[in-house]
């Protein structure tokens, strides 16, 4: 968040927080890591930075997905886990139904 809206438009915590209707301490957690963004977060993003929710919500879920990815992998855990169905190739996930 720090790079795509602080510094690319040269912005302080504190105007984006007035912007946004939220507190300081609230946009620095934020630019630091330090809290996740919530779904209305992502709303108040969205609208100061006319950009969708949506879009500040995918950035965290990658963030914490790549976050976890990272922790398993480093105790080996993901490996230990049993695969309990084969994927199945996409052609073969749907059908077509007569009508």
């Amino acid at each position: 968040m720090r790079e795509f809206v602080l510094e690319a438009h040269d912005l302080t915590q504190d105007q984006l927080a007035l912007a946004m209707g939220v507190s300081r301490y609230s946009i620095n957690q934020l630019a630091n890591d330090r809290r996740s963004i919530t779904a209305e977060m992502a709303l108040r993003l969205g609208k100061a930075t006319s950009t969708s929710p949506q879009l500040w919500l995918n950035l965290q879920q990658n963030a914490d997905l790549a976050k976890a990815r990272r922790r398993l992998a480093r105790k080996g855990e993901l490996d230990k886990v049993r695969v309990l169905r084969v994927a199945v190739p996409e052609g073969e996930l749907y059908h077509d139904v007569d009508e």
